[in-house]
């Protein structure tokens, strides 16, 4: 409650702020090519601002630069690409972003000079990775998130009961804090690495020198430390169990942002379910809505990653090595695999009634209690295998990998494909079926109820996960390596952000002139 009432006090400082205003016109070029580029770099849409901040400073804060002078630039390009609505944040929040800027130029001056080799470049690397999620903070604050998350993180606290003695007090908290991150908010390993840097260090944001000199002095453990508590062996159980009640943490963050009074609605419980049941179902439809966006974009970044390899690999193959075309299996590689996902995005739906049933239950408990008891959820950690287990589970993958992937290629062949189409199809094949997971995935976030496995199932995903889990590697790695990115990264986009910096000049000075003639 307290969060919502500070959201709306900044609220409403700011409307009386002098708001950071740009030209209409250059920004609509600007914005139509990150519409682009970020079809062709497939991110979540929450996590689409940090991204775009990353890029921009992997072009601006080098060596010999004032980091202050990058603050105001790296703003304009936010509100130009769409990532910040134009004529709404206040000037001062330019000076905020300046002081965060020459932080992080303070602390690497204190980091980087006692680094040799590697560990200079990771350093630094890690450096701009956590500035980029500090600026998304400071350009788009957001006091009830911050509240919620810390909601969650207490009502787990109090509800997980770890079943291990080897896992001390301190590490069960950093663990479940670490879980809401991932499963709550959604956050990728850059945005959990940054805020579990300010649990290990809640005087980092000040920053203040002692904050700046005890990180940089210990900068490789603390690294090393963080990735070690997001690897933990807990993680894939926490999460997992995260999973199952986040609808029930989201709707009521839905339902508190637009209650005018929560503390006289949570006096009538029946008031409360009235309204609960409402913002249940404005959130299935919200997600319809984000279900068709988010297929929409990874098909369109299907086909147009399908139409560039085609025209740059499989048509040059063709024609000037076997000598001739094969149109059907180049049709049927540039038109299936869009086409699948849109089947799976059609065949999704949000839960039914029963589901809405079990979100109003599982939030009385959260608020009221369940019959005077708080439910707990009792996580075990994975009983260590004996070597003839892991033999057998590990050669019955192997089993179901070549079985799938064998016959795969098979029926490809018989239908007149060369080993490059093969290759292309089951590359494709495997991130489709993982992009369709991620967007069954937003329908089944909703879902409280407890999956019913059959026969059927367990002999599908027996064949499937090679595929999927295929597509995931695929995904993770492919987007390290994402030639079209790096080609509008490193050759277009500096070039490009120039000349819209100098028709942004152009058209100042030309404004400038046109009311000097009426003055």
């Amino acid at each position: 409650m307290k969060a919502k009432q500070r959201e709306e006090a900044a609220k409403a400082d700011l409307e009386h702020q002098p708001k950071l205003k740009i030209s209409e016109a250059i920004s609509r070029v600007a914005f139509i090519y990150e519409k682009v580029r970020n079809a062709l770099d497939y991110k979540e849409e929450h996590l689409l601002i940090k991204a775009a901040i990353q890029r921009i400073l992997k072009r601006k804060f080098v060596p010999g630069v004032d980091p202050a002078s990058i603050a105001r630039p790296l703003v304009v390009e936010l509100i130009r690409g769409g990532y910040i609505r134009n004529n709404t944040l206040p000037e001062s929040t330019v000076d905020d972003a300046a002081k965060t800027l020459v932080k992080y130029a303070r602390f690497l001056s204190k980091a980087i000079p006692p680094l040799e080799g590697r560990q200079r470049e990771e350093t630094f690397d890690w450096a701009i990775t956590m500035l980029s999620c500090e600026l998304e903070e400071v350009l788009s604050p957001s006091p009830l998130k911050a509240g919620m998350v810390e909601f969650v993180y207490m009502t787990m606290l109090e509800r997980i009961d770890i079943l291990s003695k080897r896992i001390t007090e301190d590490e069960r908290k950093v663990q479940i804090y670490t879980a809401v991150l991932k499963a709550y908010s959604q956050y990728d390993l850059d945005l959990i690495s940054y805020n579990l840097l300010k649990y290990f260090y809640p005087e980092w944001q000040d920053g203040k020198e002692e904050a700046l000199n005890r990180v940089a002095r210990n900068v490789v453990n603390v690294r090393t430390t963080i990735q070690k508590q997001m690897k933990h062996p807990l993680q894939e159980k926490l999460v997992r169990q995260m999973k199952k009640i986040n609808i029930l943490f989201t709707v009521l963050n839905d339902w508190l942002k637009k209650a005018d009074d929560p503390m006289a609605t949570l006096q009538s419980p029946n008031q409360l379910i009235e309204t609960i049941e409402e913002t249940t179902n404005q959130r299935y439809k919200q997600v319809k809505v984000k279900l068709r966006r988010t297929s929409l974009r990874s098909i369109i970044y299907l086909f147009i990653t399908k139409m560039l390899l085609a025209i740059i690999l499989e048509f040059p193959y063709d024609y000037f090595i076997l000598g001739h075309l094969n149109y059907v299996p180049l049709a049927i590689n540039v038109v299936f695999h869009p086409l699948l996902l849109f089947v799976i995005a059609l065949a999704v739906h949000v839960p039914a009634k029963e589901n809405t049933q079990k979100i109003i239950e599982g939030i009385k408990d959260l608020v009221y209690g369940y019959e005077g008891k708080d439910v707990i959820y009792r996580i075990r950690p994975n009983i260590a295998r004996g070597w003839f287990l892991n033999f057998v589970f590990r050669l019955l993958y192997l089993v179901a990998f070549l079985v799938t992937f064998g016959g795969l290629i098979i029926v490809l062949t018989a239908f007149g494909f060369n080993w490059l189409g093969v290759l292309l199809f089951t590359v494709f094949l495997t991130l489709v079926s993982f992009f369709g997971l991620r967007v069954r995935q937003l329908a089944k976030d909703l879902v409280v109820l407890d999956r019913r496995d059959n026969l059927l199932s367990v002999t599908i995903d027996f064949f499937a996960i090679p595929i999927v889990r295929a597509g995931r590697w695929l995904s993770v790695n492919f987007s390290k390596i994402n030639v079209f990115v790096f080609v509008l990264d490193v050759i277009i986009e500096a070039p490009f952000k120039l000349i819209i910096d100098v028709f942004e000049d152009w058209f100042a000075y030309m404004r400038e002139k046109r009311e000097e003639i009426y003055d």
